[in-house]
This record gives C-alpha cells, sequence and structure tokens, in this order.
C-alpha cells in the first residue's frame, strides 16, 4: 500500500500540535506542572483555548502525549541500536535507553508522568512493550531466556521494577544519579531472566 503525502492542511495542524506541546514543555520545564495554566500554553504557542481543546482533552494531555513520543521513539530508533550479540546485552541496552530517555527529559515532566492516573502504562500494544517483548522472544527462542513466563509476563515484570526505579528517582527529585544506581538494578533483571 502506497502512503500518501500529507495535504498542506494536514501538515499545519501537526505543526500547530507539535507548537502546542512543545510551549507546554518549555513552560512546564520552567514553572512546574502545577504552576503553568493552559492559558499561558495558549499565549506562548499564539493558538486560541479552543484550538488546545482541540488537540489536547487537558493540560494532563500534554504529559501523556510525551509518553505516546516515547513509545514511537522506542518502536522505531531504540529497536534498531539494541545490536548486542546475546540477549542480555540487548536487555542491558534497552534498560539502559529506557534510563536514558528520562534522564533526558526534566523532572517536572516525569514526575507528572508516573503517576497511578496514567493509565498508559498498563495499555497493551505499546512501542516501549513491542521491543522488549521481541528481544525476550527472541532470547526465550536461543534459550537465553527463562521461559517459566510468557514474553509479555516478563514485560510486565521487567517495567514494573523500572517503573519503581524512577519512581523513587522522583521522589528524591531526580537528587542522585539515575544511570549509576539503575545499573545494579538492571544487572539483577538481566539475572533473574536467564535461563
Amino acid at each position: 500500500m502506497i502512503s500518501k503525502e500529507p495535504t498542506s492542511r494536514e501538515l499545519k495542524a501537526i505543526q500547530t500540535k507539535n507548537r502546542i506541546y512543545d510551549c507546554a514543555l518549555k513552560l512546564i520545564e520552567r514553572d512546574g506542572f502545577d504552576n503553568v495554566a493552559i492559558g499561558d500554553i495558549c499565549k506562548a504557542a499564539e493558538v486560541s483555548v479552543g484550538l488546545f481543546y482541540y488537540y489536547f482533552p487537558s493540560k494532563n494531555d500534554i504529559i501523556f502525549e510525551l509518553y505516546k513520543r516515547a513509545d514511537d521513539y522506542f518502536l522505531y530508533e531504540i529497536k534498531k541500536r539494541i545490536l548486542s550479540d546475546d540477549t542480555p546485552g540487548r536487555l542491558r541496552e534497552y534498560l539502559r535507553s529506557y534510563i536514558e530517555f528520562v534522564e533526558n527529559n526534566e523532572i517536572e515532566l516525569i514526575r507528572n508522568l508516573y503517576v497511578p492516573t496514567n493509565t498508559s502504562f498498563i495499555e497493551k500494544g505499546r512501542g516501549m512493550q513491542l521491543v522488549l517483548e521481541t528481544v525476550i522472544r527472541d532470547g526465550q527462542s536461543a534459550g537465553e531466556i527463562d521461559e517459566a513466563r510468557s514474553p509479555s509476563e516478563w514485560v510486565r515484570f521487567i517495567f514494573t521494577v523500572m517503573r519503581g526505579i524512577i519512581f523513587d528517582w522522583c521522589l528524591y527529585e531526580g537528587a542522585y544519579d539515575l544511570k549509576a544506581y539503575s545499573e545494579s538494578f538492571i544487572e539483577m533483571l538481566i539475572q533473574r531472566l536467564k535461563k
């Protein structure tokens, strides 16, 4: 199937949504999520409040958009960078990329993402899950990953641990080196998954 080029109207809509999103992130990083009103975002993006709501049903949806973009990033970028010869190496690369993605965003954004109301964490078929599930399935086929759990069960287990690490980092307001702290947990996860 041949994909058609977006029309000028579609391109303008994408640009408008991206401008709102980018302005919102800058304001949230500078002033904090709770201190930024939708009106502030609209003023910075030079759009009406109605247009904001057309693209984002609530201010929280700005944060959830970050998560959607993270899924695309893992599905289309990180998937290509997982190149180790063995499954433990590929798991390391994946999990380090996950931590790196978190560190590349402001703590204020991450704190608003890692909340119980963000049901994006448990949605099935997301890009982050699919990439990790493929690594695990391939590892089980190669006899390197324990088959006592299905790939989807291992994915849930891994994400539960990784979200816990990031939640702890958020509780401490990013006061410690997340990458260094997470290394021992990454190694424990890999040991637990090995056959």
